[in-house]
């Protein structure tokens, strides 16, 4: 799909430039739309299917629909790699993980209180602290800052563990197999055949190719044009636009009082971001940043996760500290641009 869209939009530059800057947006926009739809599908198809199958509701929700709401990272990610552009991975993985928590959280804030008592377990806690924590020090302590193969199976290996971990756990815990029914009644989503469900599911794929592939090509051909580095594209661009399932997802939780699993959702999206995204990436990579300065994107999401970290200890969060998230997002995103532009 890549190949086709550029051998479609690049004749176009050398006969309307102005017209060739627009398919180029278009481009942008038709993905950033394909992926939320296919998301949206593949979360929902693939939960019906497990559920006809005998899969418990709460084994579905912290592995199958988890994976779902991380598949528009997860294609643009492996769209971008096949196009050859590494910093729109990284851009994409590190920009996500702070979008999710310093503008997600942060609006979900403005709209209503969150107590964190109970809501992510301390092992969850430090699994996204740990893997967070590596995660940056392998891009700042590997040779020339890649992470390549050895570093994303690691990865890999901690994300499947860590699956198994939270399935069998949440097998033996009655209470986390009631609020997961609770969620799933509430959500009311009318069920599928299950030979409907796997058609849409072959459709909720092709859709996220296609979509991730138009919104890397749309993405970095502009960042050549600007000559901007395709991780500060990645960093804003990318994450907002691939963040925007989660986005919408926040808000109708915070509307439904269930804020333990927006808190939840958030802490496994960026899980997987890390661990399962970044894995694929190193052992198809190498990826790396080309920025000048990325340090900078490191310490804003480490400082990011340490402060949601803190706060999932049992703190009540109100509107000032989704004020503070906000500015937080704010100031990294200024930052990096001027800084790496």
């Amino acid at each position: 799909m890549y190949e086709l869209l550029d051998s479609w939009i690049t004749p176009w530059a050398h006969q309307s430039y102005g017209l060739y800057l627009c398919l180029l947006t278009l481009c942008i926009i038709t993905g950033f739309f394909l992926l939320t739809k296919g998301g949206d599908w593949l979360s929902d198809h693939s939960s019906n299917i497990a559920c006809q199958l005998g899969i418990p509701p709460v084994v579905v929700g912290l592995t199958i629909v988890s994976i779902a709401t991380s598949t528009p990272e997860l294609f643009t990610s492996l769209s971008a790699i096949r196009s050859g552009s590494p910093g729109l991975v990284l851009g994409n993985i590190i920009g996500s993980n702070i979008a999710n928590i310093g503008l997600i959280l942060g609006i979900a804030l403005l709209l209503g209180n969150i107590s964190t008592k109970g809501a992510v377990s301390q092992a969850q806690r430090h699994c996204l602290s740990w893997i967070t924590i590596g995660f940056c020090l392998a891009l700042v302590f590997l040779p020339r800052g890649e992470l390549g193969m050895i570093p994303g199976t690691l990865l890999l290996v901690f994300i499947v563990l860590y699956l198994i971990f939270v399935s069998f756990h949440a097998l033996k815990n009655n209470k986390a197999n009631k609020t997961f029914q609770e969620i799933g009644q509430v959500e009311n989503s009318p069920a599928s055949s299950l030979l409907t469900s796997i058609i849409m599911l072959i459709l909720a794929t092709l859709t996220l190719w296609l979509g991730s592939d138009s919104l890397v090509y749309g993405s970095k051909t502009l960042a050549l044009i600007a000559g901007v580095p395709e991780e500060l594209i990645g960093f804003t661009l990318l994450a907002i636009g691939t963040s925007l399932p989660e986005l919408a997802a926040s808000i109708s939780l915070i509307r439904k009082a269930q804020t333990s699993m927006l808190l939840g959702n958030i802490v496994g999206s960026n899980l997987f971001n890390l661990s399962l995204i970044g894995g694929l990436a190193g052992v198809m990579g190498p990826i790396c940043s080309g920025a000048p300065y990325p340090w900078i994107d490191y310490l804003s999401l480490l400082l990011t996760t340490g402060i949601l970290i803190y706060w999932l200890g049992g703190k009540h969060l109100v509107k000032t500290h989704g004020i503070i998230l906000l500015c937080l997002y704010l100031t990294a995103s200024v930052c990096t641009w001027l800084l790496n532009a």
